[in-house]
């Protein structure tokens, strides 16, 4: 029998390995499940809510850091929600012609980048799983979203309240939602144990948050301005009982305070400029003004009925604006 030359033999060897490799390569990829289904808060379906999977064992993860880009634009995080792993950088670009501001008072993940010069960009690198609630203190109307996982095992809902996790290793896990109308205790109560196999598995979860649905999840970034609304007017109602029990000097300082914060700092004044036109805003604050100057008695002597009627054009006014943009 004749034998193949050795250079032909090593051939067939290192074919056969090749093979075998290729075949333990394809079982190690079509050897993975997924999860995927439909989540209800309250019956509602509803975007942004995180699942992920960990290892039922209590075997730490080691998730792959991720990049994502946060946009300043027209005074908005874009996205306003975001999801990444822990470990993760963030970049945020500023380009807007203003300065801004991103800060981070979450005690897993604080930070503060400082003065953002326009068409600049900066970043930080989120170490810890956890909510990050980005603020601007330039601009307080400005809020953004990131939750942090512990794990690259993860899915956010879409606007149907759908997700899927891909791909898993089979194997027992604990599937933990998260969103920010969950307590403490009700993410530990919502925590339950899954077990994913080769195939692809499906879930429908009806979960309860007793404090009701958060507002800010449920506007992705469009801020309620009726609340602000309601706080200036509180204050405005509080001016004119001071002015009536003839306290001039509190009601003074307490019509400039609801100015300066409820309707400025708050946010307020800058939204209505931005959606509606500057002209509304400045109009409203020549209403704070002729308010202010009847408090002060430099329109002469003014009456309870008209301050009043003053005041009410006043938030008549801001509600339908704080309406519309709700709307938009």
């Amino acid at each position: 029998m004749l034998k193949s030359p050795p250079i032909y033999r090593t051939a067939r060897l290192l074919f056969g390995a090749i093979c075998a490799f290729s075949l333990t390569v394809s079982d190690g990829l079509t050897a993975q499940g997924s999860l995927k289904g439909e989540l209800t808060i309250n019956k509602v379906k509803v975007p942004n809510a995180v699942l992920y999977l960990l290892p039922e064992n209590g075997e730490k993860q080691q998730p792959e850091p991720m990049e994502l880009t946060i946009v300043q634009e027209e005074l908005q995080f874009s996205p306003a929600f975001s999801v990444v792993t822990a470990g993760s950088t963030v970049f945020f670009e500023n380009r807007d012609d203003n300065i801004h501001n991103v800060r981070s008072e979450s005690p897993e993940n604080a930070f503060n980048i400082g003065s953002h010069l326009p068409k600049t960009t900066k970043s930080i690198v989120l170490k810890n799983s956890g909510l990050v609630s980005l603020k601007c203190k330039v601009h307080p109307e400005m809020r953004g979203l990131i939750y942090v996982t512990p794990t690259t095992l993860f899915s956010a809902t879409d606007a149907q309240g759908r997700f899927e996790i891909k791909p898993v290793p089979p194997g027992n896990y604990l599937l933990e939602p998260w969103h920010q109308s969950f307590t403490r205790r009700e993410l530990r109560e919502n925590t339950q144990k899954v077990t994913v196999g080769t195939a692809e598995k499906t879930l429908s979860l009806a979960l309860t948050a007793r404090g009701g649905l958060s507002e800010e999840m449920k506007s992705h970034g469009k801020q309620n301005w009726l609340k602000e609304v309601e706080a200036v007017e509180d204050g405005l109602r509080e001016v004119l009982d001071k002015w009536r029990r003839d306290k001039k000097r509190s009601a003074l300082t307490k019509i400039m305070r609801t100015y300066s914060v409820r309707y400025m700092e708050s946010g307020l004044r800058n939204a209505i400029a931005k959606n509606l036109g500057e002209p509304r805003a400045l109009h409203q604050e020549e209403q704070f003004d002729q308010i202010r100057k009847g408090i002060q008695g430099l329109k002469g002597k003014i009456d309870g009925a008209s301050l009043q009627k003053q005041m009410d054009a006043l938030i008549s006014e801001l509600k339908k604006d704080a309406q519309a943009m709700l709307k938009m």
